[in-house]
């Protein structure tokens, strides 16, 4: 199961690299570009549901972003429109924090990572749930955050519940298993595999999910972790938080692989490589950076 997940991966790469970094780039960066604004198109001619205020005093979304201004301000500008007042911590570790009006914002130093990021987010937050979100996500118009939050709530046994992200313009989705976790002796407290209310029982989800904040802060991130967060987290998680899916919470992913200067950024992996092999003690190339 690893090697075929890092080999497809690996797989996925090389044919980024080619539309990417190859003259084939001058015609795969603007049809890539037409095919996203076209499908949020579609997705924007739909009813737009009513506001809703119901959720502000029991959930707080918390968005990691770097170098990305105008992407983290789309997903905060798709929030807005169904939850107006929904209580936002964006924390920032850009070059030149821009605030969003309305959003608490946390500075942090330049690039010093998406682990300490996270970490600064969750201790921000004081509502009794979080939603995790990287800052290329887009609510959709079916992008319904109060059903998830109500099972969760009535489910004691789970602490995360993570959604469906579907990837523009590809229109893939990203579905349970998200690719593996590092070898650990842990052993889950609910049987992976198995079903709480219906709902999957996983040991790792997209970074995409509503979790019990008090939970969370049991497992938290490592902000040795500059890149590659993912993985680590979850084996982490592992035998001592309980994760699920719900095929029913649903956003947008719209990465933006042919921005230069942010991959530059984005696929420095080499610390973090360091790092995990050396923690989890393997021979093996750790997991990617998953976003």
């Amino acid at each position: 199961m690893y090697s075929k997940a890092v080999n497809g991966w690996r797989l996925k790469q090389a044919i980024k690299r080619v539309l990417v970094e190859t003259p084939l780039r001058a015609v795969a960066s603007p049809l890539h570009d037409l095919l996203r604004a076209a499908e949020l198109a579609v997705d924007h001619a739909r009813p737009r549901p009513a506001p809703d205020t119901s959720l502000d005093d029991r959930l707080t979304a918390m968005i990691k972003t770097f170098e990305r201004p105008a992407i983290v301000a789309r997903l905060v500008e798709s929030i807005r429109e169904r939850y107006p007042s929904l209580p936002i911590v964006v924390v920032d570790d850009s070059r030149e924090p821009r605030p969003i009006a309305g959003v608490e914002t946390v500075v942090l130093p330049f690039d010093g990572g998406v682990s300490a990021g996270r970490q600064a987010g969750l201790d921000r937050v004081r509502t009794p749930y979080i939603l995790v979100l990287d800052d290329d996500f887009i609510f959709s118009r079916a992008t319904d955050l109060a059903p998830t939050l109500n099972r969760l709530a009535r489910q004691p046994a789970i602490d995360i519940l993570g959604g469906l992200l579907v990837d523009l313009p590809l229109l893939r989705h990203r579905r349970p298993p998200v690719g593996p976790i590092f070898p650990t002796t842990a052993q889950p407290l609910v049987a992976i595999g198995s079903r709480v209310d219906g709902l999957l029982v996983c040991d790792k989800v997209t970074n995409f999910y509503i979790a019990r904040t008090d939970r969370l802060r049991l497992v938290g991130w490592d902000a040795a972790l500059r890149r590659i967060d993912h993985a680590d987290f979850f084996t982490r998680a592992l035998g001592v938080l309980v994760t699920a899916f719900d095929p029913d919470l649903k956003a947008f992913h719209a990465q933006t692989p042919f921005d230069r200067a942010y991959m530059s950024h984005r696929m420095n992996l080499q610390h973090d490589r360091a790092i995990l092999a050396a923690r989890w003690q393997r021979r093996r190339e750790p997991p990617h950076a998953h976003r």
